[in-house]
């Protein structure tokens, strides 16, 4: 039986293994293998990738929480004042919970999360439109907002 003698184009490291079909490994292991992929496509964008990724996963576990919430959501067990307006703002990424301003943030909620846009979802946006359906009902100052 033929010997075949392998090195690592990552770490250097050499190995013997039988000869067999097929392809040569360049790498002794997947960590060598990732390191050389970060060295050639180079720290900076190893670094923007990962960091979109982390985004992505955060907004899908956030769309998934919101998923939820909207499951919850029924005649018996509506949802809460409480809760309709922090969710308003929560949604349109706003920190202040003003009832004189919210069909402004409700809007800028519903541009981010309109069934329509690339970056929307149709439960997200139904749930949306029932916070703000309860908040806009309940609001003190519902009538005066525009």
């Amino acid at each position: 039986m033929a010997v075949q003698r392998l090195e690592c184009a990552q770490c250097g490291l050499a190995w013997n293994r039988p000869r067999q079909p097929g392809r040569t490994p360049r790498f002794c292991s997947d960590a060598c293998k990732q390191a050389n992929w970060r060295d050639r496509v180079g720290r900076d964008e190893y670094n923007q990738r990962r960091r979109q990724a982390e985004a992505r996963r955060a907004r899908e576990l956030q769309i998934r929480m919101y998923h939820r919430e909207f499951d919850r959501i029924t005649a018996v067990t509506p949802l809460p004042l409480q809760r309709a307006l922090p969710l308003l703002c929560e949604l349109a990424g706003t920190t202040t919970a003003d009832p004189a301003r919210l069909t402004r943030i409700y809007r800028e909620a519903a541009l981010a999360w309109h069934p329509d846009k690339p970056t929307g979802d149709h439960k997200v946006f139904q749930l949306l439109q029932e916070a703000y359906r309860v908040a806009k009902r309940r609001s003190p100052r519902s009538r005066s907002d525009g």
